[in-house]
């Protein structure tokens, strides 16, 4: 399990392009020449949420518990096998990122990216993007959020359920060859 989630955190990786500049602080780069800018906790919606998170990369699945809690002050997540062990936290504080991984490969900037374009309110997004752009659309119960560079797909986002703590959630990179599905849980005590 430990093998499989190292190369989970490790093939989050490939969504962050090969560039000659790293992007300014609290900034990650996405796609080919995208940046993304964090936004402070604050602007995010309070959550506290445990899913099922399945990761498929190349064909293989692998599947950990992600317990998530965002407040005015801090986003926290917390990694954890289906076991319970620790594999990975994160969090973020509007000014610092700190991260802490069993696998020593996690790439906080990036996880943390993926969770503010899931979960951030659409309007609040444009502002922090830089060489992308966010289409939003309703298909169904859905909403569906896509983040393009230069007119290519780096990353489809789905939410199913008008609650965040309670949606199913699938984001795919088609570049990374890279699929996530989050299933909620029920609620299994104190968030990390």
């Amino acid at each position: 399990m430990k093998s499989g989630v190292t190369l989970i955190l490790a093939t989050l990786g490939l969504l962050a392009g090969c560039a000659s500049l790293p992007p300014a602080p609290g900034c990650t780069r996405l796609g080919p020449d995208g940046v993304f800018c964090a936004l402070p906790p604050a602007a995010l919606p309070a959550v506290s949420a445990t899913h099922l998170v399945t990761v498929t990369h190349a064909g293989e699945s692998q599947s950990f518990i992600g317990r998530l809690q965002i407040d005015d002050r801090h986003l926290r997540l917390a990694g954890l096998s289906l076991f319970g062990t620790e594999l990975f936290t994160l969090d973020y504080d509007g000014r610092q990122l700190t991260s802490h991984s069993a696998g020593g490969k996690l790439r906080p900037e990036l996880l943390l990216a993926m969770l503010e374009l899931t979960l951030a309110p659409a309007a609040e997004l444009p502002p922090q993007l830089r060489n992308l752009s966010l289409s939003v659309s309703t298909e169904g119960q859905r909403q569906v959020r896509e983040l393009t560079s230069h007119g290519r797909l780096v990353a489809r986002i789905e939410i199913s359920g008008s609650r965040l703590s309670t949606a199913d959630i699938n984001i795919v990179i088609p570049s990374a060859q890279l699929a996530l599905q989050l299933a909620p849980l029920a609620a299994a005590g104190p968030a990390p």
